[in-house]
């Protein structure tokens, strides 16, 4: 299949996926929901906040039962100000006043988590959309020159990267900053109870936050050659599917598969490795932490048995302590799922900021659709220039032709009209306006084209011809349709007009999805036509067909015919032949057979030369 071109402004896998750009980007988009994101950061807050509240509800429920046995312990024994002697009824009633609060400490906390997340998602939801609409939009409106070397599957899968807004929203608005609060909040709750026991608790920190840190920073390598892989492989299969006749016909489905096999089997290596490396790290994190509470409940435990710590206490500290752990586990894997969805992110910002849109410019003017090109040179690259000082001019009203052998720069020099390119030097006049201070969308405008590669888009069969012209009535559309030669084509279809004809005109067949490019022209009425192959696949009536609603548009429009035929030359008012990107040849038809250049051999080898040739 076709060789994936990659758009790469540097080495992308040197990229920090905490691209400021990225950032920004968010940000720009943000700043409309800003009600929004106090909401969400508030709910974020209150539910953290009462989540720290449980360890205190633990301690007072389990030295109320150890109140009970107070008096076996010395009086004057130090860390027993948390507890008092209390009667059966007294511990009672703790308890259930605990348990109450316990309850309804979850069920708010819950709460406002929920309601967290619910603002939290639709705020989300709003960012993607206006996201993947700027780039998706931006992408629309880049120079063709831009998609010579751009796969399109490639395209679209960046374009749906845009889809890690919510996970990114999610982590800033509900994760980092509750998290980072609760473990200040916790830290400093512990200090106040007992430094000793905090001290602790924390001896294992630095060690764990190193192997979390260095996990994060193994995981960030690799993402954007992951990512590239899966780019490759939906290009790969949009490629095959898009040419599944092809490899039908070339018996080449177990080849297809078996490059996808390779290329998948590549992809999941580098996620497999991933894993592991994850998976060695969290390994000794988990040990370090259980280590942390083993420690914890052991000095925990001597100090209760010397009298110097409540059991309430222990247990507070054990909680807090697993309240501790689970903030830099959520931080440090917020990191590593923040790498892979900024990454991706990143590459859609990239693409959404790559390239130069298409210029603006001022719109043309009234007029009959008079073209002049101007000593006019043309590459692709610099080093290949296709068209080499192209002069000719287009009458209004008028049908001229280009001919020339494939390759000699015809649909170039269409292309230069339409300014799907810009010239290298020279200028193009539409109407006395240079087209390079024209505005694309102005000139398109004033263009109608039907080339033999047109294409059918999902949806009815009338939405497809008046795709240019949405406002079009149903009647309007039925009428040009049958001067297109669709009326077959309508009696076919189950639901004419309505019906829908699918990806790529599935329900029409090659003659009538070219008429349907006709079709779309002709409810256009434009100033200027460009027929690039237009009747090539059509049979010779309708082609007869086609020609006679052209020449019955009213006002008529001038016409720019690219053929390989004779039929669709020969009544043109003049010719122009290229080869090799040069106009070597012109002048009426009558004139060009009456030599023996290229124009006069295409007409012979037609059979069709008149009598006098």
């Amino acid at each position: 299949m076709t060789n994936i071109a990659e758009d790469r402004a540097g080495d992308e896998s040197e990229k920090s996926p905490f691209d400021r750009r990225v950032f920004r980007a968010l940000f720009d988009i943000a700043k409309q929901y800003k009600r929004q994101f106090i909401v969400v950061s508030l709910f974020s807050f209150l539910y953290t906040g009462l989540d720290l509240l449980q360890p205190l509800v633990y301690r007072r429920a389990i030295n109320a039962v150890a109140g009970m046995f107070v008096n076996q312990v010395p009086a004057a024994a130090p860390g027993l100000g948390n507890l008092a002697a209390q009667t059966p009824e007294q511990t009672l009633h703790t308890l259930l006043v605990s348990v109450v609060l316990l309850f309804f400490i979850a069920v708010i906390s819950y709460y406002f988590y929920q309601r967290a997340s619910y603002y939290g998602a639709r705020v989300a939801s709003y960012m993607e959309s206006k996201l993947i609409v700027q780039t998706f939009g931006h992408v629309l409106r880049l120079p063709l020159s831009f998609f010579n070397h751009q796969a399109s599957a490639g395209l679209a899968r960046r374009i749906d990267q845009c889809d890690q807004v919510a996970p990114v929203v999610h982590a800033v608005s509900q994760q980092i900053a509750p998290e980072a609060v609760r473990l200040v909040a916790i830290c400093a709750i512990m200090l106040t109870q007992n430094w000793e026991m905090s001290l602790m608790a924390v001896c294992l920190l630095p060690p764990y936050v190193w192997l979390a840190r260095r996990a994060a920073l193994r995981l960030q390598s690799n993402l954007d050659p992951y990512y590239q892989m899966w780019e490759d492989i939906s290009a790969h299969i949009a490629d095959a599917i898009g040419a599944v006749k092809t490899v039908k016909l070339s018996g080449a489905e177990a080849r297809e598969q078996d490059k996808l096999r390779e290329k998948s089997i590549a992809a999941y290596d580098v996620y497999l490795r991933r894993i592991r490396t994850s998976q060695k790290y969290y390994l000794s994190q988990v040990a370090l932490s259980n280590l942390s509470k083993s420690l914890l409940l052991g000095y925990g435990g001597w100090l209760v048995l010397r009298h110097m710590l409540t059991p309430g206490d222990v247990v507070m500290f054990a909680a807090y302590l697993d309240r501790l752990y689970s903030p830099i586990d959520s931080l440090n894997g917020l990191a590593v799922s923040l790498q892979e969805n900024l990454t991706s992110l990143r590459r859609a910002v990239d693409l959404r900021d790559s390239g130069r849109p298409e210029p603006g410019g001022a719109a043309l003017p009234e007029g009959q659709g008079h073209v002049e090109f101007r000593n006019v040179h043309f590459g692709y690259t610099p080093e290949r220039e296709v068209l080499h000082g192209i002069n000719l001019t287009l009458q209004p009203g008028k049908i001229t032709a280009l001919a020339g052998p494939s390759g000699a720069g015809k649909t170039t020099t269409a292309d230069l009209l339409l300014k799907l390119f810009e010239p290298s030097s020279g200028e193009i006049f539409l109407d006395g306006q240079p087209l390079s201070t024209a505005g694309c969308a102005s000139i398109r405008a004033a263009i109608g084209v039907v080339a033999s590669d047109g294409t059918v888009f999902r949806g009815t069969l009338a939405d497809n011809i008046r795709y240019k012209r949405p406002e079009a009535s149903l009647e309007e559309t039925h009428r040009v349709a049958l001067a297109a030669g669709l009326g077959r084509a309508l009696e076919r279809l189950p639901e004419g007009l309505n019906t829908q004809v699918g990806e790529r005109g599935v329900g029409l067949s090659l003659g009538e999805r070219q008429r349907l490019q006709i079709a779309r022209m002709l409810i256009d009425r434009p100033r200027l036509l460009v027929l690039d192959e237009a009747t090539a696949n059509l049979d010779y009536a309708t082609e007869l067909d086609v020609r006679s609603a052209l020449e019955q548009m009213s006002p008529k429009p001038t016409m720019l015919v690219i053929a390989h035929r004779y039929t669709m030359m020969k009544n043109a008012d003049y010719v122009y032949v290229l080869k090799e990107g040069e106009v070597v040849e012109e002048g009426p038809p009558a004139a060009l057979l009456k030599g023996q250049g290229w124009f006069a051999d295409l007409a012979r080898e037609s059979g069709e030369v008149p009598s006098f040739v």
